[in-house]
């Protein structure tokens, strides 16, 4: 059975559920990497540190935890949008973990989207870290950016939502020497 519609460029086969969901922990690792790093060493005020403090057998044991504090969560929502979406504008059209996996951003036609077209086929990266800060508002966008997501798995041209809001289609790229490969 072939998942490519009439708006599915030739040549392109859209990525699966699974197969974008590790371009996404790859993604998540560099980010939140970076973010930390640059809060624990850089800008402090970005994470908060707690140290916790047990003893078991006589052994003493020490715990590190960091967390995004309030201005560390807009920041760390901030540089999940850019990472993303000035990637996937660009001209190799995916971030670093879609990169590693073969998989490409585009429009229906093929062709590369916008700034601003990737920056709303990425929002349920970034909404749910920038309304870190505002109560309840951040579980109910947390919920909605896991439905966009988890809707991947069950269209047919295996788009999300944000996908769809965006006009945008995720398509595995063809092997080197393949017809349609540069």
């Amino acid at each position: 059975m072939s998942t490519r519609g009439p708006d599915t460029p030739a040549g392109a086969f859209p990525a699966g559920f699974w197969r974008r969901l590790a371009a996404w922990l790859i993604d998540g690792v560099i980010v939140l990497a970076g973010f930390f790093l640059v809060g624990v060493y850089l800008w402090p005020d970005l994470v908060l540190t707690a140290t916790l403090t047990s003893e078991v057998d006589g052994a003493r044991l020490e715990t590190v935890r960091y967390a995004p504090t309030p201005l560390g969560a807009v920041v760390l929502g901030i540089a999940v949008w850019a990472y993303a979406a000035l990637q996937e504008c660009g001209p190799r059209q995916a971030t670093l973990g879609k990169r590693a996996l073969g998989l490409r951003v585009t429009g229906r036609d093929g062709g590369r989207v916008s700034l601003l077209v990737a920056s709303v086929r990425s929002w349920p990266r970034w909404l749910p870290g920038l309304l870190g800060t505002i109560g309840i508002l951040d579980a109910v966008a947390a919920c909605a950016a896991l439905a966009a997501c988890v809707a991947v798995a069950f269209t047919p041209r295996k788009q999300g939502l944000h996908d769809m809001m965006a006009r945008c289609l995720v398509v595995r790229r063809p092997p080197p020497g393949a017809p349609g490969s540069a």
